[in-house]
């Protein structure tokens, strides 16, 4: 299946504000870059190895994302995240491809242990990263599949209120049994 870039980067756009719209204003105070959210999107890689092999690269967006900091504990965040494309060829029925996934962060060491945020938003910050994931697409052969996993990852300061963000996964998928290792690179805001 080809999916159209444009429509893909649409509806992760859409979704992005769909997900920043939502808001978590009785959330504490978290200590990344000093927001209690934080917004992000990334492109990805997933190879999966199983009975039906797979790779799917998406650039420059696969998914977006919105975490939330967990109230008194400055170390857990919760992190939904959601991908979405469609295709449509002449005269065959359109396909909605969709990627729902739900995380949890464990970061090792939260930037609000540090003196200031000017110091805080300097220093670089890795996390572990239980998932569950549901990927499947609609259509006369509509089909979905759960996997869990987890990600090791880092989130590095690049400008006030932005940061990048690399992570390396592996999951597994119970429908086509197969096992994926991925790659995402993104971008994170937190606003204030």
């Amino acid at each position: 299946m080809h999916r159209h870039p444009c429509a893909s980067l649409a509806s992760l756009a859409l979704a992005s504000l769909a997900l920043a719209a939502v808001g978590a204003p009785a959330l504490a105070q978290g200590p990344q870059l000093g927001s209690p959210r934080e917004i992000g999107l990334d492109a990805g890689l997933v190879v999966g190895l199983g009975d039906e092999s797979s790779i799917n690269v998406d650039v420059p967006a696969a998914r977006a994302r919105l975490g939330f900091f967990l109230p008194n504990n400055s170390r857990w965040s919760l992190e939904p995240a959601l991908g979405l494309s469609y295709v449509k060829v002449e005269e065959e029925d359109g396909i909605l491809q969709y990627n729902v996934e739900g995380g949890l962060l464990y970061h090792f060491r939260p930037p609000a242990q540090l003196a200031d945020e000017a110091a805080a938003n300097r220093v670089s910050v890795a996390y572990v990263r239980p998932f569950v994931n549901i990927i499947g697409f609609t259509g006369e052969d509509s089909d979905s599949e759960v996997s869990l996993g987890a990600g090791l990852g880092v989130k590095i300061p690049w400008r006030p209120a932005l940061a990048w963000r690399l992570e390396l996964n592996t999951g597994y998928g119970f429908d086509n049994e197969a096992f994926r290792i991925g790659a995402y690179a993104g971008l994170s805001f937190f606003p204030r």
